[in-house]
């Protein structure tokens, strides 16, 4: 309990004064593994100058030459933000709460999602995983339950479903199949 609390202490150091009329703020995930920091003059901390690290002090998004905040939480935190990649790729990563749970994860090249895009339950579980290309699905689909048991597993070609899809109930027993023409 007493590590929880210094925890939530720590996952939120509200409004701290800098000497130059600029405010700071400190927002650490549960674990501490994430740590963004925005500086701010005025009430206007969407646009502010962040920085997201490790617990170390090195660069949450090794590579990142810029970043963008996009949505704030209720409280101030960073709920969608882009990384501007030096290799001219943009990684999104949205966040569930204050806490910085990821909610999402993936990449794109000018605006088209490409690699694997993947998302979280609150919980830190998986709820789905899937690779794009040129911004369509391609491959590998895999979404499940907030129990970590398949949901639903197939595979894309070209933004369209292909060949056989499985569907599962929550146990993890098989509940039927669905074939997509190839």
């Amino acid at each position: 309990m007493k590590s929880r609390i210094l925890i939530l202490i720590l996952a939120c150091l509200l409004t701290a004064a800098c000497g130059n009329g600029e405010t700071r703020r400190e927002f650490r995930s549960a674990d501490g593994s994430v740590v963004a920091v925005c500086t701010y003059t005025g009430d206007d901390s969407l646009h502010a100058q962040w920085t997201f690290t490790d617990a170390n002090g090195n660069p949450y998004v090794p590579g990142c030459d810029s970043l963008k905040v996009l949505e704030l939480g209720s409280e101030g935190h960073p709920m969608t933000v882009v990384f501007y990649l030096n290799d001219h790729r943009q990684r999104h990563i949205q966040f569930h709460d204050k806490y910085m749970q990821r909610r999402s994860d993936g990449y794109s090249v000018d605006g088209l999602r490409t690699g694997t895009w993947t998302s979280f339950f609150p919980n830190g579980t998986m709820q789905s995983e899937g690779n794009y290309f040129a911004g369509r699905e391609e491959g590998p689909y895999k979404v499940f339950y907030e129990n970590g048991r398949p949901f639903y597993l197939g595979q894309y070609h070209d933004g369209h479903p292909t060949g056989t899809w499985e569907f599962y109930d929550e146990d993890g027993n098989l509940a039927g199949t669905k074939e997509y023409d190839k």
